[in-house]
């Protein structure tokens, strides 16, 4: 015995006790014997970690649940905005920067809701506003391009005896302008 214990204080060195040199000894000759306590602690550390990741789950899910029910809320929230809108803009008549801003907020609403085949104030904001939008757009690149053309005079070619009129008739206006 005391040869196993002088042995022991050897292989682990320093001044142990008797105990803890044994057992140290023993993991060095034998790990995987010392590996089986390990082994036991890993598996209720793996349960308990797997009970973390169970309840990190239900908490995603939970999370999950609330954003959805945020959403709906705001999705009902938006609807029944744009009733009390409608209803507003149909029942009243707000003149000024509140009306202007009340219908712009209806429009911004129109796009969000649900459709209403129905109604025909929607439809119109939905549908026609949009395509009002385009032929303004169009109007005005298209005036545009006439006055640049006019201006650069590649679209109305005058004769000559129409040029000599125009500029006679200026001269006039000139004269007339500098005697008053």
């Amino acid at each position: 015995m005391a040869a196993l214990r002088v042995a022991a204080r050897r292989l682990v060195g320093g001044g142990q006790t008797p105990a803890v040199a044994v057992d140290k000894a023993q993991r060095r000759l034998f790990p995987r014997l010392s590996q089986v306590g390990r082994a036991r602690s890993t598996t209720s550390s793996a349960a308990a970690a797997a009970d973390t990741n169970l309840a990190a789950t239900k908490s995603a899910k939970q999370g999950c649940e609330d954003r959805e029910k945020l959403m709906r809320e705001i999705h009902n929230m938006r609807e029944e905005l744009y009733e009390k809108v409608s209803y507003a803009e149909r029942t009243y008549s707000i003149p000024g920067r509140a009306g202007k801003h009340i219908n712009r907020l209806r429009e911004e609403l129109a796009v969000q809701v649900d459709p209403r085949p129905g109604d025909s104030t929607w439809r119109k904001m939905r549908v026609l506003d949009p395509l009002d939008r385009c032929m303004e757009f169009a109007t005005l690149t298209f005036s545009l391009y006439v006055l640049m053309c006019m201006a650069a005079g590649r679209i109305v070619e005058l004769d000559p005896d129409e040029k000599q009129w125009i500029q006679k008739k200026r001269g006039e206006a000139r004269k007339q302008s500098e005697t008053k």
